[in-house]
């Protein structure tokens, strides 16, 4: 079968592809075009095919240096279905972490609607509790249960809308509240609707799970979570919830530390 050779522009005009990529293509090492004697550039129908293939991997979402590699290394001999079958996961994967950040802009956009402007600390608190979502995921699957896991993030955008919105209630609460006394009625008030609302989501096994946590992971768990609290509002939280404990019980865990004092 016979070659026909191309000038640069006949190759550019032929193939669609403008000069200055075609150059590029070259500078890169896709294309490696025969250089005559005065130093134009000839193009043969095997170029005309590498630009098929170039082409045809850029339309789904291979890198130029994938490309390269596959055209002339064939990536370490590997199969084009092997090397196919790693693009679609890596296309997974981007359009997964895609999928993530559409969902967290979604969400700070009706948080923004709903509140007005938030403080940066805060937006950038939300985004890093966010991002962190399938760790979180993971850790009260792992030491509370799958249910309590699903109950928390297999739910509908209202209802994360009303989570997130209700996280913020209750960050402000504290920090108003905290200039008063952890015992005082507000605080009482306050943590009677946001601790029933939390324990709402425990079933038994993560309540039965829940006094048995290590220390460790509580740390961990304090790691995976962002509170945009400072050292003194932590001290007065931990001090309104012992009262709160003390006074009104904790739905559940309650009973389960009694249980285990009687054992």
């Amino acid at each position: 079968m016979g070659s026909t050779n191309y000038s640069i522009g006949k190759f550019a005009e032929l193939s669609g592809i403008p000069i200055r990529t075609l150059h590029y293509y070259e500078e890169v090492g896709l294309l490696c075009p025969i250089r005559q004697e005065n130093g134009h550039r000839s193009y043969g129908t095997a170029d005309l095919i590498t630009l098929q293939k170039i082409i045809g991997l850029k339309s789904i979402g291979f890198s130029l240096e994938r490309i390269r590699k596959f055209i002339h290394h064939r990536e370490s001999e590997m199969s084009l279905a092997e090397t196919l079958n790693l693009q679609q996961q890596a296309l997974h994967a981007a359009r997964a972490e895609l999928d993530k950040s559409l969902e967290i802009l979604g969400r700070l956009i009706t948080i923004l609607q709903r509140e007005g402007e938030l403080e940066h600390n805060m937006m950038f608190l939300l985004i890093r509790n966010m991002l962190r979502e399938e760790k979180q995921r993971s850790w009260v699957t792992e030491h509370l249960s799958e249910q309590t896991a699903t109950a928390l993030f297999d739910i509908s955008q209202d209802a994360v809308a009303e989570l997130d919105r209700e996280m913020l209630s209750f960050a402000e609460a504290v920090k108003r509240l905290s200039a008063g006394e952890p015992d005082a009625t507000e605080a009482e008030e306050m943590l009677g609707f946001y601790v029933p609302r939390i324990l709402d989501f425990l079933d038994d096994k993560a309540i039965a799970n829940f006094a048995d946590i290590p220390a460790e992971q509580h740390e961990r768990l304090n790691q995976l979570v962002d509170m945009p609290f400072n050292e003194r509002e932590v001290d007065w939280l931990d001090e309104a919830l012992a009262h709160y404990a003390s006074k009104f019980g904790l739905h559940g865990i309650d009973g389960k530390k009694e249980a285990q004092k009687e054992e």
